[in-house]
């Protein structure tokens, strides 16, 4: 098969049904008891005439086991599974008939699995926490852990990275490189290895970024390689053999293999000569190479010897991948490929030196790290909740959550270096970025910033300031330049404008008259985003009120993080940037934010809002929002509701901007801020709680929080969600992390030495 045709093969891999599983099963007498059971207990408000929240159960197909209709079942199961289907005011079934119902469904749906449906939902990451906790952590299960082999495509940096290692500094041809795979914008990870399907747009888009390539490789850059083909009469097998292996390690990051070689030294004659051209008969085949699966795809298969227990090693080229990609966006380097070479990477011991060194290499960037911190926290997602800046009081809110991001990824970044009890530091520590570079920063050369500001200041304060014009005449951007060392080192697109003076000189005053520090730091990209025109704290100044800071009273620190209000601030999930993620447009989300609580640090469930329910809270301005969730404690509400409300409304002393607050602003009345954990699973964390920081305080002591984070860091770094089988490397990570007094380097070299990340198996049917 040529890599075209197993490309294309490899893309139309979408989950669903094949042709062979359709055929009905046999009915039993389990599966009839459950169809008598839905018809006088369901149909009748999910039915043909009254199809309640859309869902009819009278079509459902009982093919539970081959995936059919696998998400209505998996919510049907779960209502049932928790006494939400039928409704209390509904005649209510006999507890054993719901038992017997509930677990025929249970042992199909465990069936259903093993579909192509079914394992593509439960691979999501919404279902990530449907094992027991307690079974996985409980040390009874014991084995031999493994995933199963997999194409887990190149996620859109991994991509990125490597068209710009093509194209360089070529913006047109970069702009035509389009971005074949995009990340679902769910909340969660979403870089798992069992999104591989592609629909025929991504094809073509492959294809046409293929063409893009290898057109720029012979007409711009072109490397000896290629030119010594492209300048000959009738290129040898020599010259063609070279630029093989130039766009293997391009493009594949490898050197053919001898057989490989053999077949696309044939094919690029064979188009020379069919073409009667040797530039377009060699950009056929240097397309071609640009579609192989291992151009697009990490290819997991597990290809090295296979073990006592059935599990195959990756090879000593997938672990170099492996280990690559898990922390950068870039291919393994000499140092891996040599570890790899050596056969360092066959025992576990020489993955966790490879995983140490680049852990420690700061000329490294890793910035896998910062992206898993983000997705699990979800500070990240602040920009895209929209917000009127008329409430914020800010001309430009737009500007705002990116720079309340950019702090928060400065405080983890600041806590994950130190290494040091992180996942509670980060929970509970008392100490913010506020208008600050970040740690790399010496304070000294913040003091120098400091005086080249004044000395600004004193320049233009007797002058027409107000009547500048964006571009500055020559002598006065020389007249800048000559004021201090700072001006001349500033890359020419954060040099002084007419307009970045304007701000400077309405901000600067305040500060002098205040006898303050003015904020210093220039806007700094963090990976991924998008470059922005916000070059210094004259822009900054708009978004201290979400710290509740003032503009004529903030006196900045050159050495941060430093504290804020220790009442009102306390780790990230009362920093501004959380807050704001978590919320609406123009109001807070206690469901939103005890659901992530729930789910993200205690490893809980909570279901869908169920399909008998309109889920909308009442409008009253004369109430607070807790009183107006009153409805939520009616009983078939409250099932679900009791798991979330109770959390999420100890944050209700923050507005939706993050601002803390003590009194309703649209009622009036103050705000009740008391809350309770239950039914965690850690005795010691349930009680009553009386705020957020009694609540993130409680959290960051507990075994489940730090358990529940480890199974977090697994998924990220597997690719998938963990199995049962899995339980010897979670309980390893957890005790690694332990045992180093919490350092996170410590969790991910266990994780990435682990046999679930070695070893590859398929899952027993």
């Amino acid at each position: 098969m040529s890599s075209l045709s197993l490309l294309a093969a490899v893309l139309t891999q979408v989950p669903g049904v094949g042709a062979e599983e359709k055929a009905s099963l046999p009915r039993d007498a389990e599966e009839s008891f459950t169809q008598h059971f839905f018809k006088s207990h369901c149909v009748k408000c999910h039915g043909a005439k009254n199809a309640k929240g859309g869902i009819r159960l009278d079509h459902l197909d009982q093919r539970i086991s081959l995936g059919f209709d696998f998400e209505t079942w998996m919510a049907v199961h779960e209502q049932i599974q928790a006494g939400q289907m039928p409704p209390e005011d509904e005649a209510q079934p006999d507890n054993n008939d719901r038992l017997k119902v509930s677990s025929w469904i249970g042992s199909e749906l465990k069936k259903a699995q093993r579909s192509d449906r079914g394992r593509y939902l439960s691979g999501q990451f919404a279902f990530g926490n449907q094992i027991s906790h307690e079974k996985i952590f409980g040390g009874k299960v014991g084995g031999w852990s493994f995933s199963p082999p997999r194409l887990w495509r190149m996620n859109p940096n991994i991509y990125n990275r490597t068209k710009h290692r093509i194209l360089k500094h070529h913006w047109e041809a970069l702009g035509r490189v389009r971005q074949p795979f995009g990340m679902d914008a769910r909340p969660g990870f979403n870089d798992y290895a069992v999104n591989l399907h592609a629909d025929s747009a991504t094809l073509e888009t492959l294809l046409r970024n293929a063409r893009t390539i290898v057109d720029h490789q012979l007409s711009r850059d072109v490397s000896e390689a290629f030119r010594t083909v492209l300048e000959a009469e009738r290129p040898n097998m020599d010259q063609i053999d070279a630029a093989i292996r130039h766009q293997f390690e391009a493009l594949v990051y490898r050197l053919p293999e001898p057989v490989e070689l053999k077949r696309y030294r044939e094919y690029m004659l064979r188009s020379i000569n069919e073409a009667g051209d040797v530039k377009e008969g060699m950009a056929v085949c240097l397309k071609a190479i640009a579609l192989m699966p291992e151009a697009v795809y990490r290819m997991e298969l597990g290809l090295g010897e296979r073990d006592e227990h059935g599990r195959r090693r990756l090879s000593g080229n997938e672990l170099a991948f492996a280990i690559s990609f898990a922390l950068t966006d870039d291919p393994p380097a000499g140092e891996t490929w040599s570890a790899s070479r050596e056969g360092r990477l066959q025992s576990r011991r020489g993955i966790q030196a490879e995983v140490e060194r680049l852990l420690h290499d700061d000329a490294i960037a890793k910035p896998k790290i910062l992206r898993f911190f983000r997705e699990f926290f979800g500070y990240h997602r602040a920009p895209d909740i929209f917000k009127d800046a008329k409430r914020f009081h800010n001309y430009d809110w737009g500007k705002v959550p990116y720079q309340l991001v950019h702090e928060a990824d400065l405080l983890v970044l600041h806590i994950v270096n130190r290494d040091k009890d992180v996942l509670r530091e980060l929970l509970t520590t008392r100490k913010f970025f506020v208008g600050h570079f970040g740690p790399e920063k010496e304070p000294e050369e913040l003091e120098e910033r400091l005086v080249a500001l004044r000395l600004l200041h004193d320049y233009w304060k007797d002058k027409p300031w107000k009547e500048l014009k964006y571009e500055l005449e020559p002598e006065v951007r020389a007249d800048i330049e000559d004021l201090h060392p700072y001006f001349r080192t500033q890359p020419a697109k954060h040099r002084m404008s007419g307009g970045l003076i304007k701000d400077y000189m309405e901000y600067l005053p305040v500060c002098y008259r205040s006898g303050i520090r003015p904020m210093l730091a220039q806007f700094t990209l963090m990976e991924g985003e998008r470059e922005r025109n916000l070059t210094s704290a004259h822009d900054q100044r708009f978004f201290l009120s979400a710290y509740n800071l003032k503009i004529d009273q903030f006196d900045c620190p050159t050495e941060q993080p430093f504290e804020l209000n220790p009442k009102e601030r306390v780790g990230l999930l009362t920093h501004p940037a959380w807050l704001i993620a978590h919320s609406k447009n123009t109001e807070t989300n206690p469901i939103t934010r005890g659901k992530w609580i729930r789910e993200r640090l205690l490893a809980g469930h909570v279901p869908d809002v169920p399909i008998t329910i309109n889920a909308v809270v009442p409008e009253d301005p004369h109430k607070t929002l807790r009183e107006r969730f009153e409805p939520t404690r009616q009983a078939e509400c409250w099932r679900c509701h009791k798991q979330m409300n109770p959390l999420g409304m100890t944050f209700e002393s923050y507005d939706d901007f993050g601002r803390f607050r003590t009194r309703d602003k649209v009622s009036g009345k103050l705000i009740d801020a008391s809350g309770h954990l239950d039914s965690t699973g850690d005795s010691e964390l349930d009680g009553e709680v009386g705020n957020a920081i009694e609540l993130v305080d409680r959290l960051g002591k507990s075994h489940r929080v730090r358990q529940s984070f480890v199974r977090h860091a697994f998924r990220y770094w597997m690719g998938r969600n963990e199995m049962l089988s899995d339980a010897p490397t979670l309980m390893a990570a957890d005790k690694a992390y332990l045992k180093s007094g919490g350092s996170f380097h410590a969790l991910l070299i266990s994780l990435l030495s682990s046999d679930s990340f070695v070893f590859r198996k398929q899952v027993e049917e």
